[in-house]
């Protein structure tokens, strides 16, 4: 069962997730859900600290070696 949940957003920020939702072919509804899901995941915190650790100029190297430039 899922309740209605009203927030305000500013315009500028409700058309940045429009646009986002449309070229991911979701709604902004689906969008925010899956952000706030995400904040909530218990795993968040061990994800973030693995991800800080891995950034750094020896493993950014190899990325970049192994699949090319940022473009």
């Amino acid at each position: 069962m899922s309740k209605h949940v009203t927030i305000r957003l500013d315009e500028e920020f409700l058309e940045r997730l429009k646009v986002r939702a449309a070229e991911q072919g979701t709604t902004v509804t689906a969008l925010i859900t899956e952000a706030a899901r995400r904040e909530l995941d218990e795993n968040r915190d061990r994800f973030l600290a693995a991800a800080a650790d891995f950034n750094n100029e020896e493993n950014w190297a190899y990325v970049q070696e192994r699949f090319g430039p940022k473009q």
